[in-house]
């Protein structure tokens, strides 16, 4: 049995290496894993050290995983054993290299799996997590604002500038204030970036011009966050807008 992961190789490995890392295995949700030990010379145990390190200090420089969806650092992986070869496999460490003497020998011992056939299921199970998650979510509609759409994400209907009830010294109520209310939109909702960007002209233009009787006016500056969806494998960012919009009297 052999194998070589970058510069570090050896031929004295002491199991069978294969298997699989389980997430959700009943949903197909596996990936290849080598699980390597072997009697290495010291110049293989240094080189097998200088692979890792090597690895380990650029790996930690990547992006986020999932929020890049991209496998980032690996090393390359060619193995054989039992009449299997495995050639050039992207893979990553999972555990560090653990070595103990053996005579002449160090016995090591280290796990690599195949980094993209786990970033792909780590990617399904995000997504999986978003579903159950946008299925708990209410079908509230949508309300345009310019050019953009915002899928609702709570009731948005209120007022405002209602009458007032206060109490006189003798403990009776006194209404002060009109007789009527502001329709209000307390609007949350979500779109995509381009969604964002028409939101934020909407804005601009609006308040720079006198509104109509009848028009939705804003009564405070949309604000916004974002966070990052895989959808059927395709990442793309969805923001979270909040904006205040007033029916003119």
């Amino acid at each position: 049995m052999t194998v070589t992961i970058g510069s570090f190789s050896s031929t004295r490995l002491l199991a069978q290496p294969f298997g699989y890392d389980e997430l959700e295995t009943e949903q197909g949700l596996t990936a290849r894993r080598w699980q390597i030990s072997g009697l290495l010379t010291a110049a293989e145990w240094q080189s097998l050290l200088f692979v890792y390190g090597t690895w380990r200090d650029t790996r930690l420089t990547d992006e986020d995983t999932l929020s890049s969806a991209s496998v980032g650092t690996t090393v390359s992986l060619t193995a054989s054993a039992n009449g299997i070869t495995w050639t050039d496999i992207d893979c990553w460490f999972t555990t560090a290299p653990q070595g103990q003497q053996a005579g002449a020998y160090v016995q090591a011992s280290f796990d690599v799996v195949d980094a993209t056939q786990k970033l792909e299921i780590l990617l399904r199970q995000q997504e999986k997590a978003q579903q159950r998650t946008d299925s708990e979510t209410p079908d509230l509609g949508t309300v345009t604002l310019g050019s953009a759409t915002l899928t609702l994400l709570k009731p948005m209907e209120t007022y405002q500038d209602t009458p007032q009830l206060t109490l006189t010294a003798s403990g009776n109520h006194v209404l002060s204030g009109p007789l009527s209310a502001t329709r209000v939109r307390q609007i949350e909702g979500t779109t995509d970036s381009t969604g964002w960007l028409n939101i934020r002209s909407w804005y601009e233009n609006t308040v720079s011009a006198l509104p109509s009787v009848g028009d939705w006016f804003p009564i405070t500056a949309p604000t916004s966050s974002a966070r990052v969806l895989i959808v059927d494998g395709v990442k793309t960012t969805e923001y979270t807008v909040s904006v205040g919009v007033a029916e003119v009297k």
